[in-house]
């Protein structure tokens, strides 16, 4: 299956299972294969691996290991990791993929793709603990009614200073940051056995078609089509 083009707020982590991952950007005039490689938040991209198994991870960039991940990234491309870097991430989550272990192993798998890439590494630059205030309280609210006044008031900044800080640290706007949470909540709903209805109502979407065309613009392709082809973590520490 190939993925229209998208963008998202998260850094994302493409490792090939078997094979290789097709990615390219809207300036690659054709396809490249990777063993794996991660992809800056909110760059334009495509993916395919036909007859191959790829998971798709994705980490919060204002997380410790999100902040720790962005420091090798190219903010504007695509970062290869070399052969034998993406095989040693990728072993024991191929392991618990291919002995079908339960989903609870397979998350910690994931998540230990992460903190493997950063092992020992020294966050210089932590998040300002008002937005990482203001990101807990989103999160804690995603399926009610949510404005930028509200927030701003929980942490106590003007909502001109609060819309400032919020996209200096975390390169979205409110109502985008607050729809990346949304969709999330979303697909965590759907993935656990709800339909698709009762996950978009439970996280504020007006309904499954705008549910869906949310996370096509997002990731590139219907929730349905990722449950069925993807294995898809959200990583926040």
């Amino acid at each position: 299956m190939r993925s229209d083009y998208h963008s998202h707020h998260a850094i994302q982590l493409g490792l090939a299972l078997t094979g290789t991952a097709q990615f390219k950007t809207k300036g690659d005039p054709d396809w490249v294969h990777y063993s794996g490689v991660l992809i800056p938040p909110n760059l334009v991209h495509t993916f395919q691996a036909p007859g191959d198994l790829v998971a798709n991870l994705f980490c919060d960039p204002e997380s410790a290991v999100g902040r720790g991940i962005a420091e090798r990234l190219n903010p504007r491309a695509l970062t290869p990791l070399d052969a034998a870097t993406a095989g040693e991430l990728a072993s024991e989550l191929k392991q618990a993929f291919f002995t079908r272990a339960d989903p609870d192993r397979l998350i910690v798998a994931a998540q230990r793709c992460f903190t493997n890439l950063v092992d020992g590494a020294n966050f210089a630059t932590p998040t300002d603990p008002r937005i990482a205030q203001a990101v807990a309280e989103i999160h804690r609210r995603v399926d009610e009614p949510l404005t930028l006044g509200e927030v701003a008031n929980a942490v106590r900044l003007s909502e001109s200073r609060f819309r400032h800080l919020f996209v200096s640290e975390t390169g979205l706007h409110f109502r985008g940051y607050l729809l990346w949470a949304r969709l999330n909540r979303a697909l965590q709903l759907g993935f656990s056995g709800c339909t698709w209805t009762e996950a978009a109502h439970a996280a504020n979407f007006s309904d499954a078609a705008h549910l869906t065309r949310t996370c096509q613009r997002m990731f590139g392709f219907a929730p349905t089509h990722a449950q069925r082809g993807q294995i898809e973590v959200q990583y926040r520490p």
